[in-house]
């Protein structure tokens, strides 16, 4: 199998899927942004090739390169994972017979009358998608068959954790070690459907003493009116974009997930990797990597009390939150690994490459007839 890889910026787990690809014998070739996370070791391995365009769905220098790539490296299937490198590549191999396999991250709302849809997610042509939990399974098959679609986690390696160091925020930096930090990791601006008034509202009504939240991520301009307007003003702490904010959770006893929608929430792996337990709200998404009471604790979602209750039992109960913490670091590794992320992969690919490329068998025949043996 020959797979060509596309997305301007791949994450972690992206990278470390061509990497392990390569690793097992298969020829890969990615096409990403020079400023790619892991640029360097895909280049040391001979599998990088700077994108031409990045933003656009019908981009002429990027589908000359993809066609070109395919010719000289004979791909076989294009995993192109965002919108606009899957439309490109519909494009790209136009009369080619290459497999085309797309990837579905979130449940933002598809629109089957807007056409844009039709050059990438809905085309027909997209012979397999991957679906990062089941909620986005199951919100696809509402508009692509079934047997199109792959759930597919994206795997988790504690290894990509950034090591602890001490946090770079002043307010942090000088808190008591005996403080029970409760912690968030989310962009929240224009995004009022990560929760974040439910939970600096849940905050403040727990009204625990000895206890910060700590809030990493942009927000709204209403957000520090929210934090000013309860008895735990004082503690809360809206620290912004941070950089490696992964490694602030090595300074966290509990991490808060309180949205109202979620694909699979990545912050919450990486809480699980480090034992921290996770308080979540039940939604689709936040259910696939936690179980309730037995790695974590799932709560109505825009339901500032029940945060509350149920920060008030786990503030006071540190052995509950050190049992939950490691059940949830041993659910993470159980179910979520890098290593079922690959063989997922390949379980799905593989069928595509032994049925050959679409079209290869007419095509074949068509020759025969005109010119016979």
């Amino acid at each position: 199998m020959r797979i060509l890889i596309c997305k301007p910026h791949l994450d972690q787990s992206e990278l470390a899927l061509a990497l392990s690809l390569h690793d097992r014998g298969l020829c890969v070739r990615v096409l990403a942004a020079r400023t790619t996370q892991g640029r360097e070791e895909l280049e040391r391995r001979g599998l990088f090739e700077e994108m031409a365009a990045i933003k656009g769905k019908l981009r002429p220098a990027l589908i000359r390169q993809m066609r070109r790539v395919i010719r000289e490296d004979r791909i076989s299937l294009i995993y192109a994972i965002d919108s606009s490198s899957l439309a490109n590549a519909l494009w790209a191999t136009l009369f080619s017979g290459v497999h085309v396999v797309g990837y579905r991250g979130t449940l933002s709302r598809i629109r089957q009358l807007d056409p844009t849809f039709w050059l990438g997610i809905l085309n027909p042509r997209v012979a397999r998608i991957f679906c990062v939990s089941s909620s986005v399974y199951d919100y696809m098959s509402r508009f692509v068959p079934r047997r199109k679609l792959v759930l597919n986690p994206k795997g988790f390696d504690p290894a990509w954790l950034p090591e602890a160091s001490a946090p770079s925020h002043p307010v942090l930096a000088n808190l008591p070690d005996n403080t029970c930090v409760c912690m968030f990791i989310g962009n929240t601006a224009g995004r009022p459907y990560k929760g974040l008034q439910s939970l600096i509202e849940g905050f403040h009504r727990a009204n625990l003493p000895g206890a910060h939240l700590v809030v990493l991520g942009d927000h709204d301009p209403q957000a520090p009116e929210w934090v000013a307007q309860g008895p735990a003003a004082g503690a809360i702490t809206l620290a912004g974009r941070q950089h490696e904010a992964a490694q602030w959770l090595h300074r966290a006893d509990i991490y808060i997930q309180p949205s109202l929608r979620e694909g699979l929430p990545r912050a919450i792996k990486e809480a699980m990797a480090v034992a921290v337990p996770v308080i979540a709200t039940d939604i689709l998404g936040n259910r696939d990597l936690i179980s309730d009471q037995r790695c974590g604790a799932l709560i109505p979602p825009a339901d500032p009390d029940a945060l509350a209750r149920t920060l008030q039992t786990l503030h006071g109960d540190s052995v509950q939150r050190r049992r939950l913490g490691l059940e949830g670091q041993r659910q993470l590794a159980r179910l979520f690994s890098h290593e079922r992320t690959v063989e997922r992969t390949l379980e799905a690919c593989q069928p595509l490459h032994q049925a050959g490329r679409p079209g290869a068998a007419r095509l074949a025949r068509s020759s025969r007839r005109r010119h016979p043996a």
